[in-house]
């Protein structure tokens, strides 16, 4: 019998996630008095311009839909698990919890909201004396549901049900998935081996292109993707943003090791038919042609810096750095060439000749360019990651006029830029 992965048209709340769910027969292995844990995408908080949720967030209507539907069950132990990257110093997954409504779930339904980052942890081996550490309240719920949004992914092409499974992880194994001679896509490709997620629901009220945070381009999209399943439902969720499953490399991991085919005919669609919902999404950022900045740099004209672009080992951390970064840079410029510095960041860029100084963002790339000899003055902006302070130090101690207002007026833009927009309607974000 082939795997069945459900497609539904999302209209009305909590009656479009029942019937994905009726349709996938995703409540088989539910018990009454079980417990059971909910783990939505909630990447990242800002305080200050807090991110457009539209694609970026799974939406809190869904998420309160299942825990009434939980409930109608007989489930009444419900957690809400996330471990959301500190894009700001102490601000993370608690925060996103409040801003995002999650904490009026807690008071309306009596739902636990446990921040992964602050877990105990338990340890699994996957690679050569590699583990990963997953929090416990993960590994030992009764009903693992996994609610990842239907987006594209810089690093990975898509972000969907196995890539969300990496907010299970402490910290230090986030890291390790970015290991300079591990590949990430191999890495959290095993995490849904530990974690068993019994259903996941692919969130598709809104799809994301160039993601996965608030710079990309949301749409409106109305969908929902439901499995038992974890790969059959990543497969059809990806096939509706143009994404053959072949193509998707932590796919094939994932399914070598298990066994699994990554034929979409091997599963059966129930509800929608895919090829009335497919919407092909970009997933990558251009860079010119010489590897010197992102395209902006060639149409803005900027020469004498370069910025190589960010390689699958630029981690959660210094990822917000290398593009602010990017802006900093773009704002000293004023007509004339720039000076002649190297950008580096993640765990192996390596310095090129020709550049007269060499900012290195984060312990991992300073470490990785000891000793390259391309290397004239380096800039080493310790942190692990750094603070944004330090990193508008350091381009200013290289010779660039940067305009830090630029960086939190390019923030407020991404913040406020569906603000007035039809159909993207915040209170899918509150409860």
């Amino acid at each position: 019998m082939k795997p069945i992965v459900s497609l539904v048209k999302y209209e009305k709340s909590p009656d479009s996630l029942r019937e994905g769910i009726e349709l996938c027969d995703g409540l088989s292995g539910l018990r009454p008095g079980m417990s059971a844990l909910i783990k939505p995408n909630l990447v990242g908080w800002d305080n200050l311009f807090p991110f457009a949720p539209f694609g970026v967030y799974t939406t809190t209507r869904l998420v309160e839909d299942m825990i009434i539907i939980l409930k109608e069950h007989g489930v009444d132990r419900i957690t809400i698990g996330e471990g959301s990257v500190e894009i700001q110093k102490g601000i993370g997954t608690r925060a996103a919890y409040k801003g995002l409504g999650y904490e009026a779930l807690e008071r309306k339904y009596g739902v636990t909201l446990v921040d992964f980052n602050e877990s105990k942890s338990e340890a699994f081996e996957f690679h050569d004396g590699h583990k990963l550490h997953i929090a416990k309240e993960a590994i030992e719920t009764d009903f693992f549901i996994n609610f990842p949004v239907l987006k594209t992914h810089g690093q990975t092409k898509v972000s969907l049900g196995l890539k969300n499974l990496k907010g299970c992880l402490k910290v230090a194994s986030k890291k390790l998935c970015h290991h300079a001679d591990l590949d990430l896509e191999y890495c959290f490709s095993f995490i849904a081996d530990f974690v068993k997620p019994a259903l996941t629901i692919v969130d598709g009220i809104y799809a994301l292109e160039k993601g996965a945070l608030h710079y990309g381009n949301a749409y409106r999209k109305d969908v929902i993707i439901a499995s038992t399943d974890p790969l059959g439902a990543d497969l059809v969720a990806a096939q509706s943003i143009g994404y053959a499953p072949a193509d998707i490399v932590h796919f094939g991991h994932y399914g070598k090791r298990t066994g699994r085919s990554l034929d979409p005919d091997g599963y059966e669609v129930r509800g929608e038919t895919l090829a009335d919902h497919v919407k092909p999404l970009k997933w990558d950022w251009l860079w010119t042609e010489d590897n010197t900045g992102p395209g902006a740099f060639a149409k803005m004209g900027i020469t004498g810096p370069g910025l190589p672009k960010y390689d699958s080992t630029l981690c959660s951390g210094c990822s917000p750095l290398a593009n602010m970064a990017n802006i900093l840079v773009m704002s000293a410029f004023k007509g004339q060439p720039l000076p002649k510095v190297e950008i580096l960041n993640g765990k192996k860029m390596q310095a090129r000749p020709g550049y007269d100084r060499t900012i290195m963002l984060g312990n991992c790339i300073i470490k990785a360019n000891k000793g390259n000899a391309a290397v004239k003055e380096p800039i080493e902006v310790t942190g692990c990651p750094p603070s944004m302070e330090d990193v508008v130090a350091s381009l200013k101690s290289a010779g660039f006029d940067v305009n830090e207002m630029a960086y939190l007026g390019y923030s407020k833009q991404q913040a406020e830029k569906y603000n007035g927009k039809e159909g993207y309607d915040r209170d899918f974000y509150s409860a």
